[in-house]
């Protein structure tokens, strides 16, 4: 039977046949891939209480543990909004809905705001990434123009929001010469070619890219003997926890009395009402419970806890990152365009890198680094020492950590491979020196959250979804499931929900395919997300 519908099916479908047959089989057959499936259409849980360490988060903001204590304050028993989650969804949803009315509704009226945290403020994907804010282009051209754009407007928006707050010290928010480096010619080749149908039809997104081939061009890199050749553009680059703390504490001390934040209170459930007003929520924490009409879930890879009709659809992934403090200087007689990574005359701080080390675009490396020694002498922090930010080697561990949203730990493979990576990526050594190595200071993973489709989901939840079906109009928002992207779209889909929480027009900026729909709920699942792994 397989036979004859491969035989009648068009390319597509019979890829898509082979697919799940081969996943159906593989799961009878294979048990670490049974046990994947499980974690994938199963509750993620709450965040664990005693995650690793990320080093962005040394040292903590003076919000980190902000009303953690039960024998603090009182958690309200009212609000009009209960915000779940403090990273930058939750923050950049609280200071559009906030700053828009002075902390009034478009009615005038005071707004009552409550965020949860279930850890420390900002301890999820945000304080734990790479701080890129460099979004995939050229390699994903067959998605809508205007993803594209609304992916290239977060690293001015996210310039424009530090620069209002004052943060642009504290954050290192900035521009910086963003590298794809290859190391398979077919797959350069390949990403030439994207890049050749990319610049034709957004002629004015795409006029920084710059390509690198020739050995003069490579050499001044540094870059591997490895390296075939490299695509170059403007991005960004950011310290995000300290973006999105600054911002939070900002909000909490400007709207003292519509605003609080309360950190370590996790939300165990939320109910609809059983008395006669249908429109409210009970939101439930191990402090005692919220009473509110609107509940914005902002939790990215742990988002289907308190949705289960989003498990599936949006599930956790485990990365790993580290910290590492670049190898030492090398000669002032070397020449000016060749030196080390640390040299501080030279490019640190102003790069950042992804790797592609194979034949695919599926598997890479990314690489920030933080400023040199002195170079943010106005932020209150401890001064950064060009720290480079190295994270990825997710295909190493890709069976044990999809579906996973336990950080505090790390799978020792993929953790073994992102502390030796940069060996493999950068050649400074000369006239037969030896090769100097980068000292780990930290290593700790972070979870995202995987889209079965590979499209955020923004807007309002609809009661088919939510489950809770007492509602005559549900009340519950959602913005998450950025697949690893967070930085190029979490601000923009939080600053989008605001709006749609504020009943406020969005000038047609947040791409359609984003929003929430029945339609795409019912199509969305693990079996289709790898039938587009191609």
């Amino acid at each position: 039977m397989l036979g004859i519908l491969l035989t009648y099916a068009s390319p597509l479908l019979r890829y898509d046949i082979v697919v799940r047959t081969l996943l159906h089989v593989l799961r009878w057959v294979y048990w670490p891939f049974d046990d994947l499936l499980k974690r994938v259409e199963n509750s993620p849980g709450l965040p664990v209480p005693d995650p690793t360490s990320p080093y962005w988060t040394q040292p903590p903001s003076p919000i980190a543990q902000r009303n953690s204590s039960s024998e603090g304050k009182r958690l309200p028993e009212d609000a009009d909004i209960v915000i779940i989650g403090s990273g930058i969804t939750g923050t950049s949803f609280a200071r559009t809905i906030l700053d828009h009315g002075n902390g009034n509704d478009v009615h005038g009226k005071p707004l009552r705001i409550v965020m949860l945290e279930a850890r420390d403020a900002c301890s999820g994907a945000t304080g734990r990434n790479g701080g890129h804010i460099t979004p995939v282009l050229y390699q994903d051209y067959a998605m809508a123009q205007k993803i594209i754009r609304f992916r290239l407007s977060h690293l001015e928006q996210l310039l424009q929001v530090a620069e209002e707050e004052g943060l642009s010290s504290d954050s290192q928010c900035r521009r910086v010469e963003a590298f794809d480096v290859f190391h398979d010619k077919n797959l350069f080749r390949q990403a030439k070619s994207w890049l050749e149908e990319y610049q034709e039809d957004l002629p004015e997104e795409s006029r920084n890219y710059r390509i690198y081939e020739t050995a003069e061009e490579l050499e001044p890199l540094q870059l591997s003997k490895s390296t075939v050749g490299c695509l170059s553009t403007t991005a960004g680059s950011v310290h995000p926890y300290r973006l999105v703390t600054g911002i939070l504490g900002r909000l909490l001390n400007s709207y003292q009395a519509n605003f609080d934040l309360f950190t370590h209170t996790p939300c165990t459930d939320v109910k609809t009402s059983d008395e006669d007003d249908l429109d409210q929520y009970i939101v439930e924490t191990p402090r005692g419970a919220i009473r509110a009409r609107h509940i914005v879930h902002a939790t990215n890879g742990w988002v289907s806890h308190l949705l289960p009709g989003m498990r599936g659809k949006v599930f956790p992934a485990r990365g790993v990152m580290t910290a590492q403090i670049p190898r030492e200087e090398k000669s002032s007689e070397e020449p000016k365009e060749a030196m080390s990574t640390t040299n501080r005359a030279s490019w640190t701080g102003t790069r950042s890198f992804v790797f592609y080390p194979s034949t695919s675009v599926g598997v890479y490396d990314y690489l920030t680094q933080q400023l040199p020694s002195g170079g943010s002498s106005r932020s209150s922090y401890p001064s950064p020492n060009g720290e480079l930010m190295l994270g990825g080697g997710f295909a190493h561990g890709a069976v044990a950590d999809i579906g996973n949203a336990d950080d505090s730990e790390w799978s020792p493979a993929v953790g073994e491979y992102v502390r030796q990576a940069l060996g493999s990526y950068f050649s400074v050594k000369r006239n037969g020196e030896k090769e100097g190595k980068d000292e780990v200071k930290a290593t700790w993973s972070g979870i995202l959250g995987i889209s079965a489709d590979e499209r955020p989901w923004v807007g309002r939840i609809p009661v088919s979804i939510t489950a809770r079906g007492r509602q005559t109009a549900s009340g519950e928002w959602i913005a998450a499931g950025y697949t690893g992207e967070g930085m190029v779209q979490a601000w923009m889909s939080g600053k989008a929900l605001g709006h749609m929480v504020l009943g406020v027009e969005l000038d047609s900026w947040l791409p359609e395919v984003f929003m929430v729909t029945e339609e795409r709920w019912r199509s969305a699942g693990f079996e289709s997300f790898v039938c587009r792994i191609r």
